[in-house]
């Protein structure tokens, strides 16, 4: 199992952020997209949408520097049809100040790398385009 990850910094508040990241799971979303998920929704089995990332780890208790809100969005498959498998993309916030630090994820397994790829991309420019200082850092 893989992922795709971008790391920003940008001066947009948590709660632009959270705008940002829904404009880019929308903007994500292109035709092929739209007729898995339309197909995953007539069979019952649609799997698309936001949710909360959860941290299941036994060492989550150890984390000093949780985020101050993390999201997920599935965004479904053509390839995939009525399955309705998808994949997800999550965004981390961290408030620093003046600065909020934004970590894009996107895991994928074997045949999914160009799905999450396009995913971290579509949604990294929705914040490129909210905030023309937003800086990608290294990652």
């Amino acid at each position: 199992m893989g992922s795709k990850q971008a790391s920003l910094s940008t001066r947009l508040t948590v709660e632009q952020c959270a705008a940002a990241f829904r404009d880019g799971a929308s903007q994500a979303r292109g035709i092929g997209s739209h007729l898995g998920g339309l197909a995953a929704k007539v069979a019952g089995n649609d799997q698309s949408g936001f949710f909360t990332p959860t941290n299941d780890s036994a060492f989550a208790a150890l984390d000093d520097d949780p985020p101050v809100f993390s999201v997920g969005a599935m965004i479904p498959k053509f390839s995939a049809g009525a399955k309705g498998n998808g994949t997800a993309i999550h965004m981390y916030v961290w408030d620093r100040g003046t600065t909020r630090e934004v970590r894009l994820f996107s895991p994928h397994g074997l045949g999914g790398g160009m799905h999450a790829n396009k995913l971290v991309t579509k949604v990294g420019a929705a914040f490129e385009a909210a905030d023309p200082a937003c800086r990608r850092t290294a990652e």
